[in-house]
């Protein structure tokens, strides 16, 4: 058997949308909202939503 090399995981960031910031929003705001989620987690899920953060495997 050959032994397999490590592909590292390449991190890209790019400029989120009008779009993307609207609905990233929104969503923080109708999470914030709801007493049984705890801020940090609103907070996430709204970054996690602008769509900005891209990860890829590098070849």
């Amino acid at each position: 058997m050959e032994p397999q090399s490590w592909r590292g995981i390449s991190v890209k960031w790019t400029r989120p949308h009008a779009s993307d910031l609207a609905v990233a929003a929104s969503l923080h705001y109708l999470l914030y909202l709801q007493p049984e989620v705890p801020k940090l987690i609103a907070a996430t899920i709204a970054i996690a939503s602008l769509r900005c953060i891209r990860l890829s495997r590098a070849v």
